[in-house]
C-alpha cells in the first residue's frame, strides 16, 4: 500500500510490523450500532409505557428524549468516521480523508457533552419525582449534582471553541496550515475525568434516601438494578479515559479513535438503560378511575387522557407516580393519614373519613 507523503512527513514511517490493510470499521460500526438501537429500543419502550398507562410526560422523558437525539448523532458520526480513516491505521490514511475525520471529531466533542448532559439531567430529574417530597440534605445533593452535570458541557464547548485559533486549524494542522492550537489530546483526557467523577456523584445522590426506605422486596429490587447498572456507566467511563490516555499519546491516532467513538457511545447508552429499567417496573394508578377494565367504579366511560405533560402542573406536591415514598397528612387531632387516603373535604366539621370501597362479583354454574 503506497502511504501518503503528507502523512509520512507529520507522523513518520510505518512501523515495520504493522499491516496496513487492518481495519476495524466494521466492528467499530457494528459496535455503536448496536448500542444506540439498544437505547432506543429501550426509550420507545419507556414511552409506550407512559402511553398505554395514560400517564403524563415528564421531564425526565423529555431530557431522555434529548440524550438519545444526541446518541443517535453521535453514532451517525461515528460511522461517518469509519469512512474517512477511524479504524484504520494512520499510514493507511490520506491526509484528506485525516483532515475530515478530524472535522468529524471536533462536531463530535460537543454532541457527546450534550448527551451525557441529558442522560444525567433526566437520572437527576427521576430522582426528584421518585423521592419527592425532598427533605434538605436530598435538595442539596441534587442541586450539586445539576451544577457539576451543567458545568460539564460548559466546559467542554467553551474550551473546544476556542481551542484553536482559527478554530479550522484543529483540522488543517497536518496540512502545513499556519495557527496554534492548546494540546488537545491532554484537555480531552482532562474532561474524561472530570466526566467520570461527574458520573459517581450522580450515582451515590440517593444512596442515603435509598437506606432509609421502607421498600418491598420488588421495590428494593427495581432499585438496586439502577444501581447496579448506573455502576456500569461509572465502569465505562473508566474504559473510556483508559483509551483516552492512549490516545493522547499515540502516534497511531486513527486506529485508536474508533475505541474512543465506542466507549463515548457506551457510556451515555447505558446511562439511558439504566433510566429506562425504571420505567419498565409495574405501576399502580392512584385514581379508581384509572383502575382496570373490571374495576367495580368509573367516573366516567372515557380514562384520562395522555397530555404530554401538561398534567404535571397540577400536580400535587405528594402525588408519587412510582410509589417508593408515603407522604402523610396529620388531622386535627394528631393522626396521620397516608397521601392516598381520601378524607372527606368537611372533616373538620364531622370529624369522619369517607372511605369508598369497590368490589368485583363473579358465579359460575355447574353445567349439566
Amino acid at each position: 500500500m503506497t502511504e501518503d507523503p503528507a502523512i509520512q512527513a507529520a507522523f513518520g514511517p510505518a512501523p515495520s510490523n504493522i499491516d496496513l490493510t487492518a481495519s476495524e470499521i466494521s466492528v467499530n460500526n457494528g459496535a455503536v450500532i448496536a448500542m444506540f438501537c439498544l437505547a432506543a429500543v429501550l426509550v420507545i419502550l419507556r414511552f409506550t409505557a407512559r402511553i398505554f398507562l395514560r400517564n403524563a410526560l415528564m421531564a425526565d422523558d423529555w431530557a431522555i428524549i434529548g440524550a438519545l437525539i444526541c446518541i443517535g448523532a453521535t453514532t451517525g458520526l461515528s460511522v461517518a468516521g469509519g469512512t474517512t480513516g477511524s479504524g484504520k491505521h494512520i499510514w493507511a490514511v490520506k491526509l484528506d480523508e485525516l483532515m475530515a475525520l478530524y472535522r468529524i471529531l471536533y462536531s463530535y466533542t460537543f454532541l457527546y457533552a450534550s448527551a451525557c448532559t441529558c442522560t444525567r439531567l433526566s437520572i437527576l430529574f427521576f430522582y426528584k419525582r421518585v423521592f419527592s417530597p425532598l427533605e434538605r440534605p436530598l435538595q442539596v445533593a441534587l442541586l450539586f449534582g445539576g451544577f457539576l452535570t451543567l458545568s460539564y458541557p460548559i466546559i467542554v464547548w467553551v474550551t473546544m471553541g476556542n481551542a484553536c485559533k482559527p478554530v479550522s486549524y484543529f483540522w488543517t494542522q497536518f496540512s502545513g496550515t499556519e495557527g496554534h492550537c492548546i494540546n488537545v489530546t491532554q484537555f480531552f483526557f482532562a474532561a474524561g475525568i472530570l466526566n467520570m467523577l461527574n458520573d459517581f456523584v450522580v450515582l451515590i445522590i440517593p444512596f442515603p434516601r435509598i437506606i432509609r426506605l421502607q421498600m418491598s422486596v420488588k421495590k428494593k429490587s427495581a432499585i438496586c438494578a439502577i444501581m447496579a447498572v448506573g455502576i456500569f456507566v461509572c465502569i465505562a467511563s473508566i474504559v473510556r479515559i483508559h483509551y483516552l490516555s492512549e490516545f493522547s499519546n499515540a502516534i497511531d491516532v486513527t486506529w485508536l479513535m474508533g475505541p474512543v467513538f465506542i466507549w463515548s457511545t457506551i457510556e451515555p447508552s447505558v446511562a439511558i438503560q439504566s433510566i429506562g429499567i425504571s420505567s419498565h417496573r409495574a405501576r399502580r394508578p392512584h385514581n379508581g378511575s384509572e383502575q382496570g377494565p373490571h374495576h367495580g367504579k368509573r367516573t366516567s366511560g372515557r380514562g384520562p387522557t395522555f397530555d404530554f405533560g401538561l398534567e404535571q402542573m397540577k400536580r400535587k406536591a405528594n402525588d408519587d407516580e412510582i410509589g417508593l415514598t408515603n407522604c402523610v397528612t396529620v388531622g386535627p387531632n394528631g393522626n396521620t393519614y397516608p397521601s392516598n387516603a381520601s378524607v372527606s373535604d368537611d372533616y373538620g366539621h364531622d370529624q369522619s373519613i369517607a372511605v369508598h370501597s369497590d368490589f368485583v362479583q363473579s358465579s359460575s354454574r355447574p353445567s349439566f
